[in-house]
């Protein structure tokens, strides 16, 4: 099944490298698959998944974007599928969902808690639970494997950095598994440096390595700041984040905080430069490249952003 899932542009950036005055920087536009996010890649990994276990049900926590693709491609694959959102969130994605056919079940508390009440509705009705972390973290990290053979078909050979926000760090583990399996099998002579971006003080995995730990560190629910800019990267339990912490770590990368005047500038720069319209959590990747070549503006070597939503007409 692809549903006209994956195979997104590889463009190069020529008004950004300018600005952060290096010369090969390139933007893969996942804005372009059906619903506009990568999170098509993982619903279809987990439907083809729930299809091949005999699975009539699939179900996830999800504040908007996760829920959207699951409810695309589960429509498309004639399963029937739950949602469940926390009651606080308001975007404008629920209709959306409900239009692709999938219940909605509203959940007292935030993210964490929405995943929890899924992640128990599965086991009780055995429905497929298509939640980060847990028993199905391989099969999520497996979605994001073809996003770096597709850089790497592009490029010809792997990039120095590739640079990713992070929630979960669902997307930034699986691109590092993608790398390390072609280096494995002798298809690049490297692994690229891992770098995540994500909301300052409001993420489990950037904390973590901003105090110098290797063991994911769980963050104080009361503490965390809910913004309409940063709620896409909150996370006081990112679900996948040791292994996006074991990736950065192993690659000499790293992990960067951003204030929401920060990502907003981003998202800013993104549409003044390129002409690409993202969300500013989905530009904060931006700067955590540009964080990494502070200090090497004459690196000739080759940098990607995987910009999450957005995309740009490379005909205009």
């Amino acid at each position: 099944m692809t549903y006209g899932i994956g195979n997104t542009t590889l463009v190069e950036a020529e008004d950004l490298e300018e600005y952060f005055g290096i010369d090969n920087l390139y933007l893969k536009l996942e804005g372009e698959n059906p619903t506009g996010t990568h999170k098509d890649r993982l619903a279809i990994q987990h439907v083809d998944d729930a299809i091949i276990r005999d699975y009539n049900t699939i179900t996830v926590g999800s504040c908007g974007n996760y829920g959207v693709a699951m409810s695309f491609v589960a429509n498309k694959s004639k399963l029937d599928c739950h949602i469940y959102i926390p009651k606080k969130y308001t975007g404008d994605l629920v209709e959306t969902i409900k239009r692709y056919g999938a219940e909605i079940h509203r959940v007292d508390g935030g993210y964490e808690e929405a995943v929890e009440a899924s992640r128990e509705n599965a086991k009780k009705n055995d429905w497929y639970d298509a939640n980060p972390g847990g028993k199905n973290t391989p099969i999520s990290l497996v979605a994001y494997v073809d996003v770096a053979e597709e850089i790497q078909e592009e490029l010809g050979k792997p990039p120095r950095t590739v640079s990713v926000a992070v929630g979960n760090g669902t997307t930034l583990a699986g691109l590092h598994l993608g790398f390390r399996l072609l280096w494995r099998k002798d298809r690049a002579e490297h692994i690229p440096n891992m770098l995540g971006a994500s909301s300052l003080g409001n993420n489990a995995i950037v904390e973590t390595i901003r105090q110098g730990k290797r063991e994911m560190l769980q963050l104080s629910p009361e503490d965390i700041t809910e913004s309409e800019v940063n709620e896409p990267l909150l996370n006081w339990n990112s679900l996948d984040g040791q292994e996006a912490i074991n990736a950065i770590y192993d690659t000499e990368g790293l992990a960067v905080g951003l204030d929401d005047e920060e990502l907003v500038h981003y998202k800013e720069l993104l549409l003044e430069k390129e002409g690409i319209d993202c969300l500013p959590a989905s530009a904060s990747a931006l700067g955590a490249l540009e964080k990494f070549v502070d200090e090497k503006k004459d690196d000739p070597d080759i940098h990607v952003v995987v910009l999450t939503s957005g995309e740009k007409n490379v005909r205009s």
